[in-house]
């Protein structure tokens, strides 16, 4: 009888508890995100302040534009649009994704630099004599 008792009382706690935790866990975070996704305004801001002063007009508005398209729910927005033109704009990756490899792998034929020994003498002498 004790058993269960004690056993009721831990089950009423948990299904307290865990909502609780969980909702201090949630909310720790979307402070957090929310902080960092102000100061990474502030720091576009400050790039813009910076190009404006060195008289780079356009180059300002273009980031003040970019950011007020940044969110928290799509912190990307244009991640798709640069995705689906990847492959138009960059021949070798579009020819290996299409089946030939061997364009886009650098030339394996090279051969790596050799190293002088430090535990060689003739090595070291060298080296002083250059």
């Amino acid at each position: 009888m004790f058993q269960k008792n004690v056993q009721w009382f831990v089950d009423r706690l948990m299904e307290r508890l865990v909502p609780t935790i969980g909702s201090f866990l949630t909310g720790a975070l979307q402070r957090m995100l929310i902080i960092n996704h102000a100061e990474h305004h502030n720091q576009l801001e400050e790039q813009a302040i910076r190009y404006e002063a060195a008289g780079r007009q356009d180059i300002a508005d273009l980031i003040r534009e970019q950011a007020r398209t940044l969110t928290l729910d799509k912190p990307l927005p244009m991640a798709q649009q640069v995705l689906e033109n990847f492959d138009a704009a960059n021949p070798a990756i579009f020819e290996a994704t299409q089946g030939n490899l061997t364009m886009a792998l650098p030339d394996a034929a090279r051969r790596p630099k050799g190293r002088k020994r430090l535990d060689d003498p003739a090595s070291e002498l060298e080296g002083e004599q250059s």
